[in-house]
């Protein structure tokens, strides 16, 4: 559930808090207020992209955050991706005007997409654009399975259904004519041989380079070398006669301050180091030769190495992968006959497990659809659609399709005596809105988010249609937490709490707020949804009226 969402600097927000309340709470408001401003924070909660023209205008950044109950499930997905998780979970979401995006779970960072992953066990939104999702037949099936506790075994079904078409792709791979096999064949032993007899090592190309440079830079390095063997080792006054003269003299008068023998076998310890280094830097310059030969060798790898990653990739490490690709290619259609007897008969194995998967889903589709569609239309029946009718129409098809063999689609008409027909074509949008409730109120009882925002589910309905959706919404908030987003005022006084946004203005800046409003406020509120802003005794005896039928 939703115990509270914090908005900064979004669009004409500079700073707001909402604490929803448990049943069904409406939040009202003129036109341009602020309200679908909430939804879309809601929705960066969720995952939805973003971007920076959502940032209130001279601020650097935009940020939501919001707090959820959390649920069993919602906790095993956390600690699957190493998310610590007591009884709530703190989601947040940054953007910047550098176009960065930041979501965080309880203070760590996580991709956006993970919010997408566990968005349906924190809200179910249902927006004006959810009901489009009714007019695409290929997502009914989605409605039925859910209902029906059928996504598990579904997607064992699917997930044979996915190794199937690979495996047509590979036998089709492996079946292409002789002429464009051996075609194939000659060109990967050419690139195979290539590869093979330029016997690439990875980090190779960086060490020639630095080999390179050594060899280009040998008179530097000698002349360099010679220098510093010199100053330590082998000219007058050198730094080694001159340390051991040191040597000597705190010697002679070591006996007269016992301190100064420590120091004195420091600076011994010094004189075996010179002696040491210059003894390397000797043999050192004694190996540093220019070896043109060698230059030339390595100035010839390079190249090859460069024509290599221009024809098979842009480093060593994908020449290699190449490589190994295409000798796995090349085994594969050497071996054709072989590889497409395996094929065809791990095919006829697969396809048996998917007949009887998908015969399996079929009849609980078939079972679950008659319950469905007795409780879908009990439900538009009373949203003054008394007379409507509603089926979810299971076939079963020879074809096997992604999820079984069965074609689900929804058949409505609302009016007596007409047939059934797709809804797709024949519902209005208030219809659709109506559909799409009833689907909500039957499948979000026992499972699905605790909090449920209907963003304008009302557009098309008025009178006694509004108050039966209003009275749907209100039954529906007894065991969800319902957040609904509205003009009517059929909603607003059947709610059992009323936000009001409203946008403040003075000379320098525009900002919203939201307040929970009491009794008397609420009557005001209703009267000006009912009237507008010329609000009479009638419209507050109207919105009076209202207020107590719903007690």
């Amino acid at each position: 559930m939703l115990c509270n969402i914090d908005i900064k600097n979004v669009a004409v927000i500079e700073e707001l808090s909402f604490e929803p309340q448990d049943g069904m709470s409406v939040l009202t408001g003129e036109t341009g207020a602020g309200k679908s401003v909430i939804i879309d924070c809601v929705n960066m909660l969720l995952g939805d992209r973003t971007n920076k023209t959502l940032i209130r205008h001279g601020e650097k950044k935009a940020s939501v955050s919001a707090m959820f109950t959390i649920t069993d499930e919602l906790r095993e997905k956390l600690i699957e991706n190493g998310i610590e998780a007591e009884e709530e979970i703190i989601i947040q979401r940054e953007i910047t005007t550098e176009g960065k995006s930041i979501a965080r779970v309880n203070g760590m960072m996580v991709p956006i997409s993970f919010l997408r992953d566990i968005a349906y066990l924190l809200i179910d939104m249902h927006g004006q654009h959810d009901n489009q999702i009714l007019l695409n037949a290929s997502r009914h099936i989605d409605f039925l399975d859910s209902y029906a506790n059928l996504y598990e075994k579904r997607n064992e079904y699917n997930n044979l259904y996915k190794r199937l078409k690979r495996i047509n792709n590979d036998i089709e791979e492996l079946s292409r004519n002789e002429q464009e096999r051996l075609s194939r064949i000659d060109l990967l032993n050419y690139q195979i041989d290539e590869l093979s007899s330029a016997d690439l090592k990875a980090g190779e190309e960086e060490e020639l380079k630095e080999e390179s440079i050594l060899i280009s830079s040998s008179e530097k390095l000698s002349q360099n070398v010679m220098r510093a063997y010199v100053h330590l080792y082998d000219k007058e006054n050198n730094a080694y006669d001159e340390l051991n003269k040191a040597i000597i003299s705190l010697g002679e008068v070591s006996d007269l301050d016992k301190s100064l023998l420590e120091i004195n076998e420091r600076l011994t310890d010094a004189l075996y180091a010179i002696q040491e280094i210059s003894g390397e830097l000797r043999d050192y310059r004694e190996k540093i030769e220019y070896d043109e030969q060698r230059l030339d060798e390595i100035s010839q790898r390079l190249d090859l190495i460069k024509k290599l990653e221009r024809k098979y990739g842009t480093t060593i490490s994908d020449c290699l992968e190449f490589l190994k690709k295409s000798t796995q290619e090349l085994d594969l259609i050497t071996n054709r006959d072989e590889k497409i007897a395996e094929l065809i008969k791990e095919k006829e194995s697969i396809t048996k497990q998917m007949e009887s998967l998908s015969l399996e889903l079929s009849k609980k589709r078939e079972i679950a659809a008659k319950k469905l569609s007795e409780e879908i239309e009990n439900q538009i029946h009373d949203l003054d659609m008394g007379k409507a009718r509603f089926l979810v129409d299971v076939k079963r098809t020879d074809e096997f399709r992604q999820y079984g063999k069965d074609i689900v689609e929804f058949m409505f008409t609302a009016n007596p005596g007409q047939p059934l027909g797709e809804l797709s074509k024949i519902a209005s949008g208030g219809e659709l809105s109506r559909v799409m409730l009833s689907m909500k109120t039957v499948l979000s009882k026992d499972e699905g988010a605790d909090t449920l925002i209907f963003d304008e589910i009302d557009t098309g309905v008025s009178g006694n249609a509004a108050l039966k959706i209003a009275k749907k919404l209100s039954a529906l908030g007894k065991f969800k937490q319902v957040i609904c987003v509205s003009h009517l005022p059929q909603l607003a006084a059947i709610a059992d709490n009323n936000f009001k946004i409203e946008k403040i203005s003075d000379n320098e800046k525009t900002t919203t707020k939201i307040s929970l409003l009491s009794y008397d406020e609420r009557l005001e509120e209703l009267a000006r949804m009912i009237d507008g802003e010329n609000i009479t005794n009638a419209s507050l005896e109207h919105a009076r009226e209202m207020l107590d039928r719903r007690n």
